[in-house]
């Protein structure tokens, strides 16, 4: 890359991560540095530019000392796609200061339309199997991996993952609960980086350290929808409860 190209991205890195990308008059007009062909007088694509933003993002430093400061941080998240589309941002539910914290997957439309996370059938169902273990939203933290809806009630993307990973992991720096429940094989997997699947790592206890090096005992469940479709799985995921209900009897 020539020096002017370096000096150009250089300006343009400083841009996009203070959230002056409109100093240009276009984005179309910022100008690709693909490789050193004749392409590279061509504009950037929609997409490329996004692709760029989204990098920019994953090396950002979050600067968040409290949960309030990392909303808002959450909020001008640059680069994520899903805020495009998501009506609002679900952010957490319950008690900040709990020693037990939930994470599920991701927000679906009656989360997208409360802003809370586990809401609709799904959240219904959630409820009910904290309160078979003595837990509820008043002595439990609530939140997703991902903080907007997918379109369509997908499930998120790696890259949609990724962009909000940094936030999530600290999120639960923050809240440093004793127990950390994983909601649902996206959570799981995003969490523990594990290979198995959901199957093999339900009602199986993990260690997770944080960067402040506090050592949480985490769980990996089924997700409330995914018993909504498998009913019959239920007496597992009962089994399993019971299991965190022990670990909770320690801590209190």
């Amino acid at each position: 890359m020539e020096i002017k190209e370096k000096l150009f991205y250089s300006i343009l890195n400083w841009h996009i991560s203070n959230n002056a990308i409109h100093f240009f008059a276009s984005r179309k007009h910022l100008i690709s540095s693909k490789d050193n062909s004749n392409n590279a007088s061509e504009p950037l694509s929609n997409t490329d530019i996004e692709k760029y933003e989204i990098n920019e993002q994953k090396s950002i430093k979050i600067m968040a000392n409290s949960l309030k400061e990392l909303k808002y941080e959450v909020e001008n998240l640059q680069g994520c796609t899903l805020k495009k589309t998501a009506t609002n941002l679900v952010f957490s539910d319950g008690n900040s200061n709990a020693k037990v914290m939930l994470i599920g997957e991701a927000p679906g439309e009656e989360e997208d339309k409360t802003g809370k996370p586990f809401q609709g059938k799904a959240g219904v169902l959630m409820d009910k199997m904290l309160n078979a273990i003595g837990q509820n939203r008043n002595n439990t933290y609530i939140t997703n991996v991902v903080f907007w809806r997918p379109p369509g009630n997908r499930n998120p993307s790696d890259e949609e993952i990724s962009i909000c990973m940094p936030f999530v992991l600290k999120h639960i720096e923050l809240v440093n609960p004793k127990i950390l429940i994983l909601a649902g094989a996206v959570a799981t997997r995003a969490i523990l980086k594990e290979k198995e699947g959901i199957i093999q790592l339900r009602g199986k206890w993990k260690n997770f350290m944080t960067s402040t090096s506090s050592n949480i005992r985490v769980m990996p469940i089924f997700h409330p929808a995914f018993l909504l479709r498998q009913p019959t799985r239920k007496r597992e995921a009962w089994e399993d409860l019971k299991k965190i209900k022990k670990e909770i009897d320690l801590i209190t």
